[in-house]
């Protein structure tokens, strides 16, 4: 039997668009929600569609996952900051003018399928006070790690207390003294290669676990990932099931 077309855009949205992406994708776009009306020959006005998402949310029946973003997952990721707690504090108490970012391995240990060798804190900090923080770090009895490269990356190993300074990556946003779950999974991707933390694709079980069973802001996940010039490919693994494939090309 031939299936017929709601009459009207929010019935078309409610019956067969939302719940087609909804049940195929963790998160989906706006876009593709827009292929999914122009591929159906669905008319609509860009207005009454947000309008009709925005109902939506406050119904409960999708959740925002960032700009322009949408989720199923209902749960939102909480980032326990007690790992990096203390360095933060020592560091805001000694350097009160600088700003910098903090994250460290620990803080998606729930998500791995592997026990990771030891936990790594990282401060991302401007080039001119790496240095000094280093410095700090080290004479305070941290295993304080200064930008490792090349050898030094090679012959790296996480023991305790262990953290790497590495200058921030981007000036384009305010930093986040407490990086937040975004900026981590961005960086992490970076650092698991270059110190041999992990395998990549021990990385994309880990995203594609946390990601796909508590809320992140996709938008902004994709969003450091262009700054730091990263594939969503990469990113997200070549079977990603995160979001729809259209999106997996150069951001």
């Amino acid at each position: 039997m031939q299936q017929v077309k709601p009459r009207s855009l929010k019935s078309y949205l409610r019956e067969l668009c939302l719940p087609e992406l909804l049940n195929a994708w963790p998160y989906f776009s706006i876009q593709d929600i827009q292929q999914s009306l122009k591929k159906h020959k669905v008319p609509y006005a860009e207005r009454t569609l947000v309008r009709y998402l925005h109902d939506l949310v406050a119904a409960g029946e999708l959740y925002h996952a960032g700009r322009g973003w949408y989720s199923r997952i209902e749960t939102p990721f909480v980032l326990d900051v007690s790992a990096i707690q203390g360095l933060a504090e020592e560091l805001e108490h000694a350097f009160p003018l600088v700003d910098f970012s903090l994250w460290s391995t620990a803080q998606v240990q729930g998500a791995m399928h592997h026990l990771l060798g030891g936990f790594v804190s990282f401060v991302m900090v401007e080039a001119d006070a790496m240095e000094t923080l280093w410095e700090h770090l080290r004479d305070s009895g941290w295993d304080a790690q200064l930008n490792p490269r090349g050898q030094e990356a090679e012959r790296f190993r996480a023991r305790e207390r262990t953290v790497v300074i590495r200058k921030a990556s981007s000036k384009s946003r305010p930093p986040e003294r407490l990086a937040s779950i975004e900026r981590l999974l961005v960086e992490l991707y970076f650092e698991r290669r270059d110190l041999a933390l992990m395998s990549e694709e021990d990385y994309h079980a880990m995203i594609g676990n946390l990601a796909g069973t508590r809320r992140i802001r996709i938008s902004l996940l994709l969003s450091y990932a262009a700054e730091r010039k990263l594939e969503i490919s990469d990113l997200l693994g070549a079977d990603n099931q995160l979001i729809p494939p259209i999106h997996n090309r150069r951001n």
